[in-house]
């Protein structure tokens, strides 16, 4: 049954009084509903409905601004406008008066419900709703909330509008061999009315039922359509009943028209919304576009926050935090893991004992059955393979040998049989003598580490299921694979909840096969099970603390697991917990001694003119001073570098990258031969991360300085591996904790999580002094959000708020940002720069670095990136240009933009230069551009004091590189030498495997 109404702000804490107070005239994929009587028109503008006079002016906010409400649809009556809201944590249906009372849900549950549409004669609603498994359009009784099912295609049918007369409903169909838009009358059976030739969208019907108008997105293009609907549609099959040949353009070629349902004032006039306005022209398509003004405002506080001071100097012994991957031994007395860069063996009890010894990236560890032997995984022969390791020996010997990386082994219950997950996310199995590999089951997305039955017959994994095609994002449930054959199969402990992260979280069987240990909910459950693996009984919770990494010992009495950098062990037969000491540390590893770098040119972030025949005098990891060039300040120095005929500039901080370990130790030197001395990482595991600190900031292994968050605070549904689905409530605070207590230096929300939860991770973070970012502008903004990634990126909408479908944007994002301080990461390389870039400069993928450092897998993605490239030519050079002018926008009108690229997504290091490049091709400055790679994106970090500029105190990161790139920005590319924390790093040194 429909809910009680609600009041339209509920659900809002008490704001400081406001700050920003803006007036804005534009909006990026605004939705238009024009009211019955054609007098008003309600618009989502910012995630909120909004009416003001059909023929324009100020408009009257009705919602909230963290409902994220969109598409509106006016009741026949006028009385009541519906609309998709994403207030509870999934897409439903509401409606609010059009006085702004009156707020009220229609639709619950764990599904989306999205796009409504009204019934003539106002009695029901069409909407789509993934709720039987793909999107599907349903019908909607508004008083008694009952759903019936009308359609049920192999693809997903969306976007419905019901004919004038109430007969026929047309609507959008992905089905394979059979898009396009549809036409089903009377309750029949569905007829293709017209095929796609783009990305269809948003039918909507003339007054006299004989039009639809719909959207069309093809390359650079959007525009409407207009296509006959024929008096006779009955029957079914999907051969198109009108040719592409009958298809009118309604709208011009340059026009960017928003992909949702256009509106009818008249029989031969259409509305709808295009270039960030309101629109109404004829329906023919001849003549211009009237334009529909409006104006709206809001109003928000951004208040400053101390930022958390990070400790850059001391040397004292610090606690190792960054443990990876703890397995019990079988025999339960002892605890393997990865830390600082190699293998230990702890005794419960003792001290930790190091096994390796190297500048490579040893994880992954397990146990033989019989303790014997250790499985791991190591870079140490140039990609991450799977080793074996004799205990009592010590002897070593290499498993595997291909050119992907081979992650998360986990040896058979014989002792023989290894699994492990493949380059790619297969499951693979390899023979532990004799080195063989099979495949036993192929790639799917962000594979879990696999865990084995006590039979042998089966391997279980974490896995993603979608809830539909339309949209990626689902739930983590486990697949459970047979090992000689037979049809994969699913268990879904608790519906609508992921069991782990599809990292090292569980699922795993325990030695004695009738129980499985995962982690639910951030906390450890075990599960009674069959012999297949299925549920034999409820889940049991286990622990009401954060719990990683769960491990058994051999009697399948208590389990080890990590609970926020502590190691922990659970008596699963009475629930007792108690604590495994680590006792591990490490040292800062500081240079010493004085350094001199004696600069032909110097930018030093500060101006754009640079000082010439300096030397910059280092002493330790510090810049003591910067003097004109004096050769007996060289005399007793550690090292001098001669830049004389060079430019020397600050050092390099890449704002959004994620580092996989899959790389192995090569990453870092990949970094510093472009010269980027600092990587923001804003989605990663968190042990993994800190390892990667620890490890570097020991000297153990060269690298950029990290600063990391840990998994990204996401909704219900998830996408990526490592992303953890929360549901607010205990979860949510346990994992800000996790955020403190593993020194988070900022915290990133993803695209499901609902606005109230975000605002809570914002309050938390800043009182902890951590900046928050996230995919999302508004109501990030006025929650205090403190940047946005990706001028794109996924969003839980299926289209963008930040920019059009053809990559424009509009004056709300822009105004927006530049008033609110708020930083932008643009990421444009993801979006076409990147293939772009290699049209111009193929060469790219024949520098040194990029063929003697890149794994294989990234140098052969790059050169299939350049033959799809130049088949896409066209398209980029009309949609790259657009993203590139919007950044400089937000610059040009007093914003901050800093450089990222989503690398490894295209390849880290070079793809930083090659988006600094897209800025100063959008209109920025050589100054400009460098400064979102500098001194704007350290005080993103909240370091301002301590990097991004080349001045006395700050740390010691310096790039030299050949020509001027206040001249010539690609000259930032041709790096030689590389200064970091004080370290010398010579290019040939990098090029060198340790």
């Amino acid at each position: 049954a429909p809910a009680a109404p609600v009041r339209a702000d509920a659900g809002h804490r008490t704001a400081p009084p406001d700050s920003v107070e803006l007036t804005l005239r534009e909006g990026t994929n605004v939705a238009a509903a024009l009211s019955p009587d054609g007098q008003r028109l309600a618009l989502d503008l910012l995630g909120s409905i909004w009416v003001l006079p059909s023929d324009g002016g100020e408009a009257t906010r009705l919602t909230g601004r963290a409902g994220d409400a969109r598409q509106p649809a006016w009741s026949p009556d006028g009385d009541r406008i519906a609309f998709q809201s994403y207030r509870t944590g999934n897409w439903h249906v509401w409606t609010v008066r059009a006085d702004g009372s009156g707020l009220r849900q229609l639709t619950h549950g764990p599904y989306d419900h999205r796009e409504p549409h009204w019934s003539p004669d106002g009695s029901s609603l069409l909407l789509s709703s993934d709720r039987g498994g793909t999107y599907d359009v349903w019908r909607l009784d508004p008083a008694t909330g009952d759903l019936t099912r009308l359609t049920s295609g192999d693809g997903n049918e969306f976007a419905p509008a019901v004919s004038p007369d109430g007969r026929t409903v047309a609507y959008v169909s992905d089905a394979e061999g059979e898009s396009g838009i549809w036409v089903r009358r009377d309750g029949g059976a569905g007829r293709r009315l017209v095929a796609s030739d783009g990305d269809l969208a948003a039918p909507s019907w003339s007054p006299d039922g004989r039009r639809l108008v719909f959207n069309r997105i093809r390359g650079a293009s959007s525009r409407l359509l207009a296509v006959p609907v024929p008096s006779e549609v009955a029957g079914s099959g999907a051969e198109p009943l009108v040719s592409a040949d009958r298809l009118r353009p309604v709208t011009g070629s340059g026009e960017d028209v928003f992909p949702f349902r256009a509106q009818w004032p008249s029989a031969d006039r259409i509305l709808y919304t295009a270039d960030g306005g309101v629109k109404e022209r004829a329906v023919s398509g001849e003549g211009g576009a009237d334009e529909i003004p409006f104006r709206y405002r809001v109003a928000f506080a951004r208040d400053p926050y101390p930022k958390d001071a990070r400790d850059f100097d001391g040397t004292g012994p610090r606690e190792a935090v960054g443990i990876v991957g703890p397995v019990t031994s079988p025999s339960g007395d002892r605890v393997v893991f990865a830390a600082l860069g190699d293998l230990w063996s702890l005794p419960v009890g003792g001290s930790a004992r190091r096994l390796t010894r190297d500048a490579h990236v040893d994880l992954d560890p397990d146990v033989s059955p019989g303790g014997g032997r250790i499985v791991w995984s190591s870079d140490r022969a140039g990609t991450p393979d799977l080793w074996v390791r004799e205990t009592d020996t010590g002897e070593e010997r290499r498993l595997t040998e291909s050119e992907g990386a081979e992650r998360h082994p986990a040896w058979g219950p014989e002792g023989r049989r290894i699994a492990f997950i493949g380059d790619g996310g297969a499951l693979k199995i390899v023979d532990a003598e004799s080195g063989r590999i099979r495949t036993v089951h192929e790639p799917v997305h962000g594979t879990g580490a696999p865990t084995w039955s006590p039979d042998g017959t089966l391997i279980a994994v974490s896995a993603l299921e979608p809830y539909s095609s339309r949209y990626r994002e689902g739930t983590n449930q486990i697949l459970v694979v047979p090992v000689d054959g037979g049809e994969p199969y699913r268990v879904d402990p608790v519906p609508h909840r992921s069991v782990g992260t599809r990292g090292t979280d569980g699922p795993v069987w325990s030695p004695s096969g009738d129980q499985m240990a995962f982690v639910l909910g951030g906390v450890l459950w075990r599960m009674p099970v069959t012999p297949e693996g299925r549920p034999a009984g409820p889940p049991v919770r286990l622990t009401g603390e954060l719990a990683d990494d769960p491990s058994w010992s051999g009697d399948s009495r208590t389990l080890t697991y990590q609970s926020a950098g502590r190691l922990r062990r659970v008596d699963v037969t009475d629930g007792s917990v108690d604590s495994i000491p680590l006792g591990l540390s490490w040292r800062r590893q500081q240079p010493e001694g004085r350094v001199v770098v004696h600069a032909g040119r110097l930018f030093d972030g500060t101006s754009p003119e640079v000082r010439r025949n300096v030397d910059v005098v280092i002493r330790g990891h510090r810049i003591d001073r910067i003097v004109p060039h004096r050769r007996e300040l060289h005399a007793g120095a550690r090292e001098v570098v001669d830049a004389s005929g060079r430019t020397v500039m600050p050092g390099l901080i890449e704002a959004h990258a994620h580092q996989p370990t899959e790389f192995g130790e090569v990453l870092g030197r990949i970094w510093l031969s472009y010269g980027v001395t600092s990587v923001r990482n804003p989605s990663s595991d968190a042990y993994e991360s800190r390892e990667r600190r620890e490890a570097v900031a020991a000297g153990v292994r060269p690298g950029p300085r990290t600063f990391f968050t840990g998994q990204t605070f996401d909704g219900s549904r998830i996408y990526y591996a490592g992303s953890m689905a929360l549901h607010g409530g205990a979860r949510l605070e346990q994992e800000l904790e996790r955020a403190a207590r593993m020194d988070y230096d900022l915290v990133k929300t993803y695209v499901r999580l609902e606005d109230r939860l975000q605002e809570r991770v914002i309050d938390f973070a800043h009182e902890h002094g951590m900046p928050v970012s996230s995919h999302e502008l508004y109501p990030s903004v006025a929650n205090g959000g403190d940047g946005v990634e990706h001028i794109r990126g996924t969003s839980r909408r299926g289209y963008s708020p930040k920019v059009s479908e053809t990559y424009r944007s509009y004056g709300d994002m822009v105004r927006l940002l530049s008033h609110s301080g708020m930083t932008l990461t643009p990421t444009i390389g993801i979006y076409g720069g990147w293939s772009l870039a290699l049209l111009r400069e193929p060469g790219i993928l024949e520098d040194e670095r990029f063929t003697r450092l890149m794994p294989a897998g990234v140098r052969e993605a790059a050169a299939d990136r350049l033959e799809g490239a130049r088949e896409e030519r066209d398209e980029l050079e009309a949609l790259v240009p657009r993203m590139e002018r919007t950044a400089a926008a937000v610059v040009d009108s007093g914003g901050r933009v800093v450089a990222g690229t989503d690398a490894p997504i295209i390849p880290p290091g070079v793809s930083l230069h090659t988006e600094i490049a897209e800025f100063v091709r959008g209109g920025m400055s050589e100054y400009e551009a460098l400064r979102t790679a500098t001194a704007v994106a350290a005080g993103a970090l909240g370091a301002g004091e301590e990097l991004g500029t080349v001045e006395p105190g700050k740390l010691a990161d310096l790039v030299v590189v050949d020509g001027n790139p206040l001249q010539d920005i690609s000259a930032t590319r041709d790096v030689r030498a590389v200064v970091k924390n004080g370290e010398v790093y010579d290019r040939d040194e990098l090029l060198r495997r340790p």
